[in-house]
């Protein structure tokens, strides 16, 4: 039953998180390649390209706090989970929509600073993996945090400490090389999203969860 419904939970889930979910992420690409753009006219190509950074990776983080914001807290949570379609429908949905968004959002970010030349250690247009690859591993944390965490505390410093290690450590190690540098970390933030899925397989599980991390 869930595929023949899916246009009609796709349509109302976008409707209920357009603007923090959807709008929200390409805005912010849009102002982070203003912002660069602007650097770039004030102090130059070199000091923007080394301060991208520090500026570009603000987009993943902030891009899985959002995914934190929409999953934890839901007001209808009892009520996704008394229909067929339940809480864990809504939720990947709704993750389903903010990684497409993030996705658009970080090209609209990235597509600019790449004209200007300010991306650090640029090879091309498959430099878009690593901000793309980035907004989509954090997405997933989130919801891998949400569905298992208690609050949305707990998940949303999961999500900093995820965003930490990945701008931190991994990174700067494989800066010339985007598939590796995103492959990993997307292999394992799809498997902890995967088994967060499995967990809110129980309507029980996933209303508990869900109310307790209001």
């Amino acid at each position: 039953m869930l595929p023949r419904i899916a246009p009609a939970l796709a349509a109302a889930q976008l409707m209920r998180v357009r603007s923090a979910g959807v709008a929200f992420p390409v805005a912010l690409g849009a102002l982070i390649a203003l912002a660069g753009a602007a650097a770039s006219a004030v102090a130059g190509v070199p000091w923007t390209r080394v301060a991208s950074v520090a500026f570009m990776p603000l987009y993943s983080l902030a891009v899985g706090m959002g995914a934190v914001a929409l999953l934890s807290g839901d007001a209808l949570v009892e009520l996704h989970g008394s229909t067929p379609v339940g809480v864990r429908a809504v939720w990947t949905t709704r993750l389903a929509l903010l990684v497409l968004a993030a996705a658009v959002g970080a090209l609209v970010m990235f597509a600019p600073l790449h004209a200007l030349g300010v991306v650090y250690g640029d090879i091309g247009w498959a430099s878009a993996l690593s901000p793309v690859g980035g907004a989509v591993a954090l997405a997933l944390a989130a919801y891998a945090a949400v569905a298992v965490l208690e609050s949305p505390r707990a998940a949303a410093f999961c999500v900093v400490f995820a965003w930490m290690a990945l701008s931190f450590f991994w990174d700067p190690n494989l800066a010339g090389d985007p598939v590796l540098q995103r492959a990993v970390p997307l292999a394992v933030a799809l498997t902890a999203a995967s088994g967060a899925w499995l967990s809110l397989g129980s309507p029980e599980r996933a209303c508990a969860k869900a109310v307790g991390a209001r």
